[in-house]
């Protein structure tokens, strides 16, 4: 019986040790990512019918329901074409989607209630979906979309598509191709099946990260740049021009399925955010590493527009508009950490694709606004910053504790120094993470690491023989099978250990007292 106690003693001590940095991560939003996706033999993944998650980050909350055709759209969606009214059917991957918005502020739904506002009887299919590329949206189009029976067609290529035209996976799932002469490459793909337990946890999400490393080339001497970046170069790598290849090949597939039903296709590239915004082109010079001259965030739009024009294909080029808009506005247009539209660059998009679609006269003139109108800028809801909220609420809860536990300082005296002690945490954490922000990605993350094994280093250094102390108690309450007191023991040494360390280190203090 003993054996059994001391057996669960372990388990225990070792399930709480796990516990901590896992609750510590998803409460800074480095959990697993839900998922929208099941797997596909033909396509590789697609959208869950009748899924529905939530995403939130610091940046934005996204809620996503897909209806029973796979799509981030209507429920009740019609496969057969209404009479009298137009089909337009948007195809891309997450920028489509609408990965960091909700409905409302997608530049899709937007257009879609902007015609209808002005009395025209237009219908928008969604049909955007994540980690996507041309050749999955052209064959699923082939498969799917073109039942729909859409009138026009928009294809909205993004960087990224390029490179994965040419490669048979994508994260852990397969992916099919289209042949440079725009035939699919029919292959039964395998089903990687579920995700392992490990990999739906924090912690597993955080080392399967930093050690799946994705394929690197070398554009110059000690330099490693993920694979998608070849789309970037100026001289193309002989890997990019296999890509380009098979991109143009899924061009092809699309141009002819379209061509089969009569619907009009439209190529419009979304460009990235470097070609727009200045300081995201001066961050992606300081993480290539090579001469600006040699790459070019324009590039991949350029590869676009050329492989289209070469097969006849209509484009809209939306560069030159959006960084008017955003010379215009002084607003960014996409999200500051992540690369994806922000409401306001949805609703710029908008408006560029509704003005340039009524010039190329995309639609027949029974569709033309009966009464034009101006598309108002979305309500989104404001989303203000949550550290001053969980500032503030610390405040309060510390600076209570304090001043009813030293009742002879003032009150007004205990709520300042608890503030000024947290502002000096918060600086600290976002200065850090600013700095991160700065520097090379494959380097940040080393650094972090460094940087935690550093404080955790000077915390056991503090502790020095009273360590020892510590552990002999854990090891004597293991021993003895005193299982279900480890929780409590545990707490109060943690406690007990950093309050040593915070009372002796004024530099590691502010972290420290905002644990409590």
């Amino acid at each position: 019986m003993r054996a059994v106690n001391v057996l669960i003693a372990v388990l225990l001590s070792l399930a709480l040790a796990l516990c901590v940095p896992e609750l510590g991560l998803r409460l800074l939003g480095k959990g697993p990512s839900p998922s929208l996706h099941r797997f596909d033999a033909e396509l590789g993944w697609v959208k869950e019918p009748g899924r529905e998650i939530t995403r939130s980050t610091a940046e934005f909350t996204a809620t996503f329901r897909i209806n029973e055709r796979g799509l981030r759209d209507d429920e009740g969606l019609p496969l057969e074409p209404v009479k009298d009214r137009l089909r337009v059917l948007m195809l891309g991957d997450s920028f489509v989607l609408g990965y960091t918005v909700e409905r409302e502020h997608l530049f899709v739904d937007q257009l879609e209630r902007w015609w209808q506002a002005e009395g025209r009887a237009i219908d928008v299919i969604n049909a955007g979906t994540e980690g996507w590329s041309t050749d999955q949206e052209a064959l699923w189009f082939e498969r799917e979309g073109a039942r729909f029976r859409p009138d026009v067609v928009l294809l909205f290529p993004y960087e990224n598509d390029l490179y994965w035209c040419s490669e048979r996976k994508y994260t852990r799932f397969p992916k099919p191709q289209v042949s440079p002469d725009g035939k699919p490459v029919r292959i039964a793909l395998q089903d990687p099946g579920e995700r392992a337990w490990w990999e739906r946890t924090a912690l597993g999400t955080l080392f399967s990260g930093a050690g799946a490393q994705p394929k690197r080339f070398s554009p110059a001497e000690g330099v490693e740049l993920p694979m998608e970046y070849g789309a970037l170069m100026r001289e193309e790598p002989e890997f990019m021009r296999v890509a380009r290849a098979h991109a143009g090949g899924a061009l092809t597939l699309l141009q002819q399925s379209c061509a089969r039903i009569g619907a009009r296709l439209i190529v419009a590239p979304i460009p990235g955010k470097a070609a727009i915004q200045p300081e995201a082109l001066a961050k992606l010079e300081r993480t290539m590493g090579i001469p600006p001259e040699r790459f070019s965030p324009d590039q991949p739009v350029e590869t676009f527009l050329a492989l289209a024009n070469e097969r006849g294909i209509e484009t809209l080029d939306a560069r030159a508009n959006l960084r008017a808009a955003f010379r215009r506005d002084s607003a960014p247009l996409y999200y500051e950490t992540d690369w994806h539209f922000n409401p306001h660059g949805n609703a710029q998009f908008a408006r560029f694709l509704h003005a340039e679609l009524d010039a190329r006269g995309a639609f027949p003139a029974a569709f033309r606004a009966a009464t034009p109108r101006d598309l108002p800028e979305p309500q989104a809801a404001r989303t203000w910053p949550r550290w001053p909220i969980v500032w503030a609420a610390l405040v309060l809860l510390i600076g209570t504790l304090y001043s009813r536990s030293y009742r002879d300082e003032p009150a007004w005296r205990a709520y300042l120094q608890v503030g000024l002690m947290l502002g000096l945490a918060f600086a600290l954490f976002f200065g850090a993470q600013a700095l991160l922000g700065l520097l090379p990605p494959r380097l940040a993350p080393a650094l972090l690491v460094l940087g935690i094994g550093v404080v955790l280093g000077f915390v056991l250094w503090k502790l020095g023989r009273r360590l020892g102390t510590t552990l002999e108690l854990l090891l004597a309450f293991t021993r003895r099978g005193h299982w279900y007191l480890l929780p409590l023991v545990i707490l109060l040494l943690s406690i007990g250990s950093l309050l040593v360390v915070a009372a002796s280190s004024p530099l590691v203090a502010p972290f420290i007292y905002t644990l409590f």
